[in-house]
């Protein structure tokens, strides 16, 4: 960010966190619908600090999208307050909760409602990248949750997000629609828990998050950002390369790493729910989404001949890596205890 206007981009970051945690914190449809508005006016003058074109084009198109995403659910909210006299979303239950649905998939870019998502993510710095795949899922999936009716509608937008998402990213060359569209891969494995168990799902964002930081962090020291650059070896060293490697099978979910965690997890409790059909067809998205994910540690490794004398490495790199690659060891207990917690309840 630039450090001349450092106090106003400090206070659009506390307005964007605020608002998501003020959707999350209230029971209202209308407290929820003001803390969207709050978040999108904290994030949208941070996507243009830079006043670039592309980037003034990409804030105004998730402008519109996320306005017409907020009229309907606002619309929504106004016609299930005339239907059962509430406006308080543990009573909400009416027809109207598809319309409310589908502007809370427009907002988190899930499939058939991606579309605008990669053409806007393509132009966006990798720190504003990382706000938009992240943190800006956070309240919608929350409120998908509140929603007790048309799961089916739920189970159709994950089924292709997990898809599409993965078929789309094999021909991208672009680093940042790569990363966009295994996103909305990933979205696919976390709409299903927003009806099941919260908890899950905010897991699985949580790990997500963890990490593409290090990943946008790597990708945002390239002079370009083309799938060609990860080849070059004057951006990268061999400590880098094997930070890339394994944060890549993190989130192409190999085991043991801590993304195959996450996604053990979600398939333990859709199984646990007698939805058979569901993991597999997520499980199947993924191996397709394991091609160019291993198409990137190719590109990595290709002219690496001494990645494997494993030189010493930074405290901060051991963490990391500890915690992707053995992510599954460290973490299991905590997987036994949640899982016998969530089948006795």
């Amino acid at each position: 960010m630039n450090n001349k206007f450092f106090p106003s981009n400090f206070m659009m970051l506390m307005m964007m966190f605020m608002g998501s945690i003020m959707s999350m914190s209230s029971s209202h449809w209308m407290m929820m619908w003001m803390g969207l508005e709050l978040n999108l006016m904290g994030i949208l003058p941070l996507m243009n600090i830079k006043s670039k074109n592309l980037e003034i084009e990409s804030s105004m198109k998730y402008f519109i999208i996320q306005s017409l995403s907020s009229s309907l659910f606002f619309l929504s909210s106004i016609f299930s307050f005339l239907y059962s006299t509430n406006m308080y979303s543990m009573f909400f239950n009416s027809s109207f909760s598809s319309l409310m649905m589908i502007s809370l998939l427009i907002k988190l870019g899930s499939v058939p409602f991606h579309f605008w998502l990669p053409s806007m993510c393509k132009f966006l710095s990798w720190s504003i990248l990382y706000f938009i795949l992240s943190w800006q899922k956070l309240a919608p999936l929350y409120m998908l949750s509140l929603i007790n009716t048309n799961f089916y509608l739920l189970i159709i937008s994950s089924i292709f997000s997990s898809i599409i998402g993965s078929i789309q990213a094999i021909n991208q060359t672009n680093l940042q629609m790569i990363m966009t569209y295994s996103s909305i891969s990933h979205l696919g494995w976390m709409i299903p828990a927003t009806s099941i168990n919260n908890s899950m799902m905010m897991f699985y964002l949580l790990i997500y998050s963890i990490i593409i930081i290090p990943l946008f962090y790597f990708f945002s020291s390239f002079s370009t950002n083309y799938l060609f650059s990860l080849s070059e070896q004057n951006f990268l060293n061999n400590n880098q390369n094997i930070m890339i490697s394994s944060l890549l099978l993190s989130l192409g979910g190999i085991p043991p790493t801590l993304g195959f965690l996450s996604k053990l997890m979600i398939m333990n409790m859709l199984i646990y729910m007698n939805m058979m059909i569901l993991p597999l067809i997520l499980f199947f998205g993924t191996i397709i989404s394991l091609y160019f994910y291993l198409n990137m540690m190719m590109m990595i490794l290709i002219k690496s001949f001494s990645i494997f004398s494993f030189p010493i490495l930074k405290m901060k790199m051991k963490v990391i890596m500890t915690m992707n690659i053995l992510g599954s060891f460290i973490f299991i207990p905590m997987l036994i205890y949640a899982m016998n917690i969530f089948y006795k309840s």
